[in-house]
């Protein structure tokens, strides 16, 4: 615990340099790096026709930029907020909205709207780094990728960051990631996915054993450094909360 607070500390000091901002959160601090390494994954990856999906496309910052780098495809991003999604239709004509929740089932279900945080908005309530978290229950239409998804298209790229619902929406795409092989960028970590029951070792079970991919943080893959095994997912776990996945 003690190395894990030096290490806090060390990444607080290095992020706060690097964004010019003393005012940010480690949390937020950390999302603009994990913004930056994302853009790098998929200019690194991305071909022009390259089909992508955007979990989570809240305001559609990472749905411009796979926009920009594969602009002969058809993306396909998920937004259950009806404002949100509103407004991205409005934005990306070009791309195919979805104003649904993903998860490993098809129904409705009760979604956790932060009125005043809307990106920490989810189907389950979470950790919330905000002081006074406004949550409205809205209902939302919840699918499953592999019924979205048709066989006709090929993803390379999928995006999820659906506050603690990353690992579910997974289960719900195992025929589409078997059969695109897809790198996926999700977010994970205790302050959301152990809210959906969700642990280190189900996620690296699953991404390892049913995937049969390997999981790394970013930083790493970008770094060509090896992959993760299980027991140093579960030492890392509670250091990072984005990781990507990709096939052996």
């Amino acid at each position: 615990m003690a190395l894990a607070k030096r290490i806090t500390g060390w990444l607080m000091r290095k992020l706060r340099t690097q964004s010019h901002n003393t005012e940010l959160s480690l949390g937020e601090l950390m999302n603009i790096e994990y913004d930056r390494q994302l853009a790098e994954v998929m200019q690194r990856r991305l071909r022009p026709e390259s089909i992508c999906i955007d979990g989570g496309a809240h305001k559609g910052q990472m749905l411009l930029e796979m926009c920009r780098l594969a602009p002969k495809a058809v993306h396909h991003a998920f937004e259950p907020i009806p404002e949100l999604a509103k407004q991205l239709q409005v934005r990306f004509p070009g791309s195919q909205i979805h104003q649904h929740a993903i998860a490993d089932y098809s129904g409705s279900s009760s979604f956790k709207y932060v009125r005043n945080a809307p990106a920490y908005s989810g189907l389950k309530e979470r950790t919330y780094d905000h002081d006074n978290p406004e949550i409205e229950d809205i209902n939302v239409e919840v699918v499953r990728l592999d019924d979205v998804i048709s066989d006709s298209e090929s993803i390379e790229f999928i995006k999820l960051d659906l506050e603690g619902g990353e690992y579910h929406a997974m289960k719900g795409a195992v025929n589409l990631i078997r059969r695109c092989k897809p790198i996926i960028v999700f977010e994970a970590g205790e302050p959301s996915s152990a809210y959906y029951g969700v642990t280190s070792e189900m996620i690296f079970n699953f991404v390892s054993e049913t995937l049969g991919y390997s999981i790394s943080t970013m930083k790493m893959w970008l770094e060509n450094e090896s992959p993760f095994n299980k027991e140093t997912f579960i030492k890392n776990y509670h250091l990072d909360f984005y990781y990507i996945a990709y096939g052996i």
